[in-house]
């Protein structure tokens, strides 16, 4: 791991969480330490809640990406960082990283920037899902995003890699479990997805070649 072998080779005091599938950290207005975190293995997504039980998630995030979250007062909303899969997080203080040797802390600061943009291009993908009007909409472009970051993909379908519960659709998606579990079952009647035997979710290639012949025929 390779920020792992940074803090350790340049003294950097640091902290490691496991969280696993379904764990969460709770970000609330009373924690005012500045303490970002890298994740090292896994995928994690962010949910802001809010005291009126609105939610909104604002980005999955997986390896290489910075999670930071800015100490707040305010009272009417907190963060949480929920995880997928089992995800290893190394935690920091910028302070810690401003003290290294300056011979070092450009090669800190180089990889710092990449996986900054990495990490903010996750919130943009974020912030386009969660503009669809539609619920179902919204579903569909998560399923592509997983297949597409996180899928084997062979010649007729895209298997995604890690068990996806309705649970974690429900949140990500920002709506209930009652109203995925039909959208999920629209999508594999139309045969849009399928499962495998252990439940991950299967994306059918061809049904974009099948769903072009039928607007032709429409």
């Amino acid at each position: 791991m390779k920020w792992l072998n940074y803090f350790l080779n340049f003294n950097i005091p640091f902290y490691i969480y496991k969280l696993n599938a379904n764990d969460s950290i709770i970000f609330s207005n009373n924690i005012n330490i500045n303490r970002p975190m890298i994740i090292l293995h896994g995928i994690v997504y962010i949910v802001k809640n809010f005291h009126n039980d609105k939610k909104i998630t604002i980005a999955i995030l997986e390896t290489e990406n910075i999670l930071y979250i800015n100490p707040t007062k305010n009272e009417n909303y907190y963060y949480k960082i929920i995880a997928i899969s089992t995800s290893f997080l190394i935690s920091f203080q910028w302070k810690n990283l401003i003290n290294i040797n300056t011979n070092f802390s450009h090669i800190i600061l180089k990889e710092l920037i990449k996986i900054y943009t990495k990490t903010n291009n996750r919130y943009e993908i974020m912030n386009m899902i969660m503009s669809h009007k539609y619920i179902k909409n919204r579903v569909i472009q998560l399923i592509l995003l997983l297949g597409r970051d996180f899928g084997n993909i062979n010649k007729i379908n895209i298997i995604i890699s890690h068990y996806i519960s309705q649970y974690n659709i429900s949140k990500i998606s920002g709506s209930n479990r009652t109203t995925i579990n039909r959208i999920l079952q629209e999508l594999t009647y139309s045969e849009f997805i399928k499962y495998s035997v252990d439940k991950k979710i299967i994306i059918n290639i061809d049904y974009f070649h099948i769903a072009k012949i039928k607007k032709r025929q429409v």
